[in-house]
């Protein structure tokens, strides 16, 4: 396996690097994106509509499954092999004591924004990277394979979003910068807000799902913003005990998503 060996910090691959490992607006400027550990590059390297340009293995600490997996990186997807000095790998790794594997990804174009007929998680504000991932991870899990985001929600292709998503991007299309006009527009079917203020018991009111459904989830505290409010078709509350406040917002798209997901199959 023919391998480039970097030791320098001033090394202009790995200025770029740190850049996609620790800026957002770098991913979205570059066009690019970082996965670390076995099981991110193992998805990418089982999608053929996923691209891997380079793998960033850790000079000493790299175990022989990641060594074996780049082999495989490099001859599969024709990616080059990099050697980086542990403490410059330990830079960049989201994580501590992982396995030593790290790649470098085209962040995936999606396109003219057109919904089709797909059902849809509209995540408004989620500005939370575990959050963000948990929530694409869900969707997918439930059927809900085409994710929008608000200009306010974070870069969902950032390294840590792809680490807490466990490879659930690469089985969605996501469109990012969808303002909540733009998404009523684009969107032809029943638009439901997850609400913890008010409206409709999730449990009881009436769902469409005959049709494309879509959820809004909104960030922590602030919960859906009045323009997401303002293009939704109802509210929905989950009911839950007094002595509890509220859900998070992973926990509360499981639960609405996969009660679209129970209606259906009754």
């Amino acid at each position: 396996m023919s391998r480039t060996i970097i030791e320098s910090d001033a090394n202009p691959r790995m200025k770029r690097w740190r850049k996609l490992a620790k800026e957002a607006r770098a991913v979205k400027r570059e066009g690019a994106t970082l996965i670390e550990g076995i099981h991110l590059a193992e998805s990418a390297l089982e999608n053929p509509k996923i691209a891997v340009d380079a793998v960033l293995l850790s000079e000493k600490t790299a175990t022989d499954e990641a060594l074996d997996l780049a082999e495989v990186l490099m001859r599969e997807k024709n990616a080059r092999v990099y050697v980086l000095a542990d403490r410059l790998y330990d830079e960049l790794a989201p994580v501590e004591h992982g396995v030593g594997i790290m790649c470098e990804m085209p962040v995936p174009k999606t396109g003219a924004l057109d919904f089709g007929r797909a059902d849809v998680l509209y995540l408004d504000g989620i500005q939370d990277a575990g959050n963000a991932g948990t929530l694409i991870r869900t969707a997918v899990a439930a059927g809900f394979r085409t994710i929008a985001a608000s200009p306010g929600t974070a870069q969902l292709w950032a390294p840590k979003v792809l680490r807490a998503g466990m490879g659930a991007h690469f089985g969605a299309r996501i469109f990012e910068g969808v303002t909540p006009e733009a998404f009523r527009g684009a969107f032809k079917g029943q638009i439901l807000a997850a609400d913890a203020r008010g409206g409709e018991n999730l449990f009881t009111a009436p769902m469409a799902t005959d049709g494309p459904v879509a959820w809004i989830m909104g960030a922590e505290g602030p919960g859906v913003s009045d323009a997401a409010l303002a293009v939704a078709d109802a509210r929905r509350l989950i009911p839950i005990e007094a002595a509890c406040e509220s859900l998070n917002v992973g926990a509360a798209a499981a639960v609405c998503l996969f009660e679209t997901r129970r209606r259906r199959m009754i």
